[in-house]
């Protein structure tokens, strides 16, 4: 009665994990694979623990035959569930069902043909059989299945994320009681009179499935791998062999193979030299990270990382490489914007010192440096009568005159408010102050609309050439000094620094 009365413990516990588990299949698709599963523990259990109790050999042989439909029902459970949970289709119902409905009608069949068994007797836990062929085929078709799905299972437990892993765990674990118990009872020769122990460890796959969905060990509807991970990646990543061979690629690093190699082609097991241009190719033989620009101007980021086995040696290279020319770009472009004045787009202040600071170096070796420092004539008077707006579009205009006016090599920067320093490397005092005198008839001659009216604009400026003995700041100084003895002057000019003025400091 004990031995009933696991049966049926087993078999009460299945029928409720089996329906508790069936009612959320509208959360996972596992769940009714699962419930499947459950469900046949619980006529194999609840008919094996009828069989000891029936009070005739007639009848406990119907109940022993009613076991097996149970039992075709967890083979086909534990398939459809390995391989939905490994990432695959379900099998196809009508293929699940062939050996099911063959072994029922076989069963039904079978006190005619005996090939299922061939003599039966009363044991002490139940119906002691022997076996015919139609028995261990149903046997091995069961185990096969049974291996196919534990394969799957594998080898998606060592492809999944670490995070996934505990799930497959979890299942094996569960599955593996009962699986030992069965082979226990169908190959082992030991004398246990009919007792079947398959039924009784269900018991612990159902508290070892309950426990791992109530920990947070859950089912995905598809499982994670790190080969879809490396897939979904917008970065390149190739796996080469130490002999640079490549052994695998994902989706992106086709795409950039195919841009760096047009003739294409599949790259598997070719070395890398052939797939990738010749300045590409010098960067594999070492590692960290490096920038590298394509021949049509893109710019790669390569990242080289050496897989290294136990012993020291290299296994294998993984190389990751993204396209950055897009973030090249807009670095440049950021970093020209930080040097720009933000109102007329030429250069700042603090990008002028820098300038000055390189070309003041380079001038020591005989080469001339001029700068003409400009102002615009009564420019308060044109804010405060025509508005800050009109104000504005004048130092817009005389910056865009400016720009394009001079040489490649020159430099425009706003000085501060009305004041714009150009700045002339190559050329002496003299030189630059024709330039900025055809510079002024330029701007006076070009009026400037506003909604009072015509402004004609006129700017004074003062030139300076670096001294020997000079340096930025005094090159600066002079030509400010200058600029404020033109506009003294009566504005509309040009001056020079005087020559006493530009050795001094």
């Amino acid at each position: 009665m004990a031995i009933v009365a696991l049966y049926a413990g087993a078999g009460l516990i299945a029928v409720v994990y089996a329906a508790l588990t069936y009612r959320r299949r509208s959360e996972t698709p596992l769940a009714v694979p699962l419930s499947l599963v459950m469900a046949g523990a619980a006529e194999w259990s609840l008919a094996s623990a009828c069989s000891l109790v029936a009070p005739t050999l007639g009848l406990a042989l119907g109940f022993n035959y009613a076991i097996f439909p149970g039992v075709a029902m967890v083979v086909a459970g534990f398939l459809w569930h390995t391989t939905v949970s490994s990432g695959h289709r379900p099998p196809r119902l009508a293929l699940i069902l062939i050996e099911p409905l063959l072994l029922v009608a076989v069963i039904a069949t079978d006190p005619w043909h005996h090939t299922f068994y061939r003599q039966v007797e009363a044991g002490t836990f139940g119906v002691i059989a022997q076996r015919g062929p139609a028995y261990w085929v149903h046997v091995l078709y069961g185990y096969v299945l049974m291996a196919v799905g534990t394969v799957l299972v594998i080898r998606a437990l060592r492809r999944a994320v670490r995070g996934q892993r505990r799930m497959y765990r979890w299942f094996l674990i569960g599955a593996l009681a009962p699986t030992v118990g069965n082979l226990v009872t169908v190959f082992i020769d030991v004398d246990m009179q009919g007792l079947d122990l398959t039924p009784v460890l269900f018991l612990v796959s159902g508290v070892v499935w309950w426990w791992s969905d109530r920990s947070g060990v859950t089912s995905e509807r598809v499982p994670v791998t790190y080969a879809q991970v490396i897939s979904a990646l917008s970065d390149a990543v190739m796996v080469l062999d130490p002999n640079g061979r490549i052994l695998d690629v994902n989706p992106a690093a086709i795409k950039l193979l195919a841009a760096v190699n047009p003739a294409g082609g599949a790259v598997i097991g070719k070395r890398w030299q052939e797939v990738a241009d010749p300045h590409f190719t010098a960067m594999i033989a070492g590692t960290g990270q490096t920038t590298i620009s394509g021949a049509s101007g893109e710019v790669y980021d390569f990242r080289v990382v050496k897989i290294e086995a136990a012993d020291g040696s290299c296994t294998c290279t993984v190389v990751v490489a993204r396209d950055i020319t897009e973030l090249e770009r807009l670095r440049a472009e950021l970093t020209e914007q930080a040097v720009r004045d933000g109102l007329t787009g030429v250069y700042n202040r603090r990008h002028l010192d820098a300038v000055l600071e390189a070309q003041a170096r380079a001038a020591a070796d005989g080469h001339p440096l001029s700068i003409v420092m400009i102002d615009v004539d009564h420019f308060k008077t044109v804010n405060d009568r025509y508005g800050h707006a009109v104000g504005d579009q004048v130092l817009v205009d005389l910056a865009r005159q400016l720009s394009g006016s001079v040489r490649e090599g020159d430099m425009v920067a706003r000085y501060g408010g009305e004041e714009f320093v150009v700045v002339l490397p190559g050329i002496d005092a003299q030189a630059a102050a024709e330039r900025a005198d055809h510079w002024r008839r330029q701007c006076a001659a070009t009026p400037v609309d506003t909604p009072l009216g015509t402004l004609n604009v006129t700017f004074s400026a003062g030139v300076a050439q670096l001294a020997a003995t000079g340096n930025p700041d005094h090159l600066l100084r002079l030509a400010d000094e200058a600029l404020y003895r033109a506009k003294r002057a009566g504005r509309n000019q040009i001056l020079v620094a005087e020559p006493t003025l530009s050795i001094m400091g």
